[in-house]
């Protein structure tokens, strides 16, 4: 005997599908309005660069670029062992001579060239790696009150000069210490006076292994002093300045959230970190040699450029640099007035006497506009959130009518909704992974997609196609385009991982997950 379906149940079906077609435009135009956005913001269009003539008191996104045409096309070949790298260092110190003795009777400057050697051993992709040097250059400048101790805690700036192998550097790292003139010169010509002494660390042998910043922690009478850290790089060309690494402890990122003005930041960056083939200057001052508390800022946007012959003046996007400087000056006001600035000593003994907790917070910025940050135990709340809705909107659309019969159909219909949703998603990757081996049967070049984020379309696509494989009804369609919103507002940066940590994560929870397997159980 086949029971009829309810009347009630017909028309629910019927209104569902008259109503999809309205659905699926109302989310087209929703994630076609969130890519806009989202491609103009992390291009920093909302950021106005300032030229050159500036006001002294303000940061320049004009004066950093005359520093970086120096360093980039009058100065070629910044590796180690190649004269330009010599000729980058006493450009860097020459400046640095110049802004100290133009500074005010309040400050007290000091600027050192220093030679490091020494050894190591680190562990590398798996693989540990024995190093041994000898004689890198270090220009290294002190900014303080005239009344400040020579044992201060202080805050440490860090950017290297050394470029890599075939690439001029003008993003690697150029632009980080053409930041850095202009920061200095801005502190001293501001009128701010630093309650803190603020030490801006230019290393000249990054790219062979972190070997400039291990001779300065080894070596520097100030290394014991440094309280917190500002690592500035790039493996990209510009756009905001992601914050993928931050700790010990979750001061620092706090005071990132509270004074950044174009933040862009999410812990999830840091769990990702592990598993790029690479390493910054932070793995020295936080992890391998000290636990000092700090940052690792770095651009990402156009990573195609990165370590390539590319990584040009003209390649530089607009506003970047703007929008790093203006961070940068606020940082260091906030951590040199901040009571957490200790030296290793005082930290340990405030670690124990007041029970410091050490575990990283939760933080994500939005579109670069605000930070949302919140500790990790109430993020066993927030996070449980999404999995209770979840779990319960089945049984509320039931409700009333509920038995024993209907409970266990829902429970069933919940099932095969997470696995077909499951298998979607499987698919939704398998599919494009296929594809792209497929192209490489007619066409030798293997990343030419990444020229234009438009052709990001082409691997989106195919995980369209491997969501709809799985899908049983029109309500496919639905989780279709909200797989393209997702994966759209990833590839609308240029790359997967340089989009918005924040728009991602919004978008992945509230737009996808939920709603999609509420629309297998409907």
């Amino acid at each position: 005997m086949v029971t009829p379906p309810s009347p009630r149940r017909s028309a629910a079906g019927a209104g569902a599908a008259a109503g999809a077609p309205r659905v699926l435009l109302a989310l087209v135009v929703l994630y076609g309005f969130m890519s806009f956005l989202v491609y103009r913001v992390i291009h920093m269009r909302h950021v106005a660069p300032l030229d050159s003539d500036a006001s002294p008191d303000e940061f320049s996104e004009g004066r950093v670029l005359q520093h970086l045409r120096r360093l980039v096309v009058d100065i070629p070949c910044r590796q180690e062992g190649r004269p330009g790298l010599e000729t980058a260092a006493q450009y860097i110190k020459g400046q640095l001579e110049g802004l100290a003795a133009h500074a005010g009777p309040e400050y007290r400057v000091d600027v050192e060239e220093t030679i490091v050697s020494g050894s190591f051993s680190m562990m590398f992709l798996r693989h540990r790696v024995t190093l041994g040097y000898r004689n890198h250059k270090n220009i290294v400048m002190r900014i303080s009150s005239n009344v400040s101790e020579e044992d201060e805690p202080s805050l440490l700036v860090n950017g290297h000069f050394d470029s890599p192998l075939g690439s001029p550097g003008a993003a690697d790292c150029g632009s980080c210490v053409a930041s850095m003139l202009e920061l200095s010169r801005l502190m001293l010509e501001s009128g701010w006076i630093p309650p803190r002494p603020v030490i801006f660390l230019f290393n000249g042998a990054e790219e062979l292994f972190l070997l400039g910043s291990h001779g300065f922690m080894k070596t520097h009478k100030w290394s014991s002093t440094v309280g917190a850290f500002i690592n500035i790089e790039a493996s990209g060309s510009g756009g905001a300045d992601l914050v993928c690494q931050s700790g010990p402890g979750s001061w620092p990122s706090r005071i990132y959230a509270q004074t950044a003005k174009y933040p862009m930041a999410n812990s999830v960056a840091q769990d990702m970190f592990g598993i790029i083939p690479g390493d910054t200057d932070y793995r020295i001052f936080a992890e391998d040699v000290a636990k000092i508390p700090g940052l690792d800022i770095i651009f990402v946007l156009g990573g195609y450029f990165y370590h390539t012959s590319y990584d040009t003046l003209e390649n530089l996007l607009p506003g970047s640099i703007q929008a790093r400087g203006e961070n940068l000056f606020n940082l260091v006001k906030a951590f040199t007035n901040s009571p957490m600035l200790l030296k290793e000593s005082e930290r340990s003994n405030k670690a124990v006497n007041e029970g410091i907790d050490d575990l990283r917070a939760i933080f994500f910025d939005y579109l670069t506009w605000f930070m949302i940050f919140y500790p990790r135990d109430v993020s066993l709340i927030i996070h449980s959130l999404p999995v209770a809705i979840f779990l319960l909107t089945p049984l509320f659309l039931s409700f009333p009518n509920i038995t024993m019969i209907s409970l266990f159909r829902t429970v069933l219909d919940l099932a095969r909704g997470m696995l077909l949703h499951a298998f979607g998603v499987i698919l939704a990757i398998v599919v494009p992974a296929m594809t792209a081996g497929l192209r490489l049967l007619f066409t030798k070049n293997a990343m030419n997609w990444v020229c234009s984020p438009l052709f990001g379309i082409f691997y989106v696509c195919p995980g369209i196609i491997g969501r709809f494989i799985a899908a049983e009804d029109h309500m496919g369609a639905i989780r279709a385009i909200t797989l393209l919103g997702c994966f759209w507002s990833l590839f609308s940066s240029n790359s997967g991982l340089h989009a918005s940590w924040a728009e991602w994560r919004f978008s992945n929870i509230f737009y996808f997950h939920v709603p999609s397997s509420w629309a297998i159980y409907l």
